[in-house]
């Protein structure tokens, strides 16, 4: 099987704002990982590590790469998320946030190439590439990830802060 970058983006757009859109997105993309090194040899390399490939009103997609030893801070989507890994080992941390100014830790789960994650609106996780290569997934989001009022939680404190390049460029120098 072969990788269609315009295809997977096509394919996705017709099914976006259907009713039973989370589980056809899932679908496309479990298959679009079903196998990583068909993926990761149909795919360019992106000189950023975060590289918006198709964004509208209800829908995002994006290439994600994290090096070794990167952490992510907690943070949420606010939106559905489906992050496929085909490369690399990420470690993903969940939290609940118990009242306006407390997370608590409710788990992990730890993605290998072929592995899809999904995250409901609710969900507030970090990341962190425990791997000696790096991390690469598609993340596909059901609406205008960009657009979207999002939260970071401090590592620490866990205080709420605006998604912003400057806090999350904060949050990762408390974290390394």
């Amino acid at each position: 099987m072969t990788f269609s970058m315009a295809e997977f983006i096509t394919d996705l757009r017709a099914v976006a704002k259907q009713p039973d859109a989370e589980a056809q997105v899932k679908g496309i993309l479990q298959a679009a990982i079903a196998d990583p090194e068909t993926l990761a040899a149909a795919l360019p390399h992106y000189p950023e590590n975060d590289t918006v490939l198709y964004e509208d009103d209800g829908l995002s997609v994006w290439h994600v790469r994290f090096t070794p030893g990167v952490n992510v801070p907690p943070h949420e989507h606010r939106i559905p998320a489906f992050i496929g890994l085909y490369r690399g080992q990420e470690r993903n941390d969940f939290y609940q946030l118990t009242t306006a100014e407390t997370l608590q830790h409710s788990g992990y789960q730890v993605l290998e190439p072929g592995d899809l994650l999904v995250m409901g609106v609710a969900a507030i996780h970090a990341v962190t590439c425990v791997s000696a290569r790096p991390c690469c997934g598609l993340h596909v989001y059901l609406g205008k990830l960009t657009t979207v009022e999002r939260s970071l939680f401090h590592p620490q404190t866990h205080a709420r802060m605006p998604f912003t390049e400057e806090n999350y460029a904060l949050l990762q120098q408390l974290i390394r």
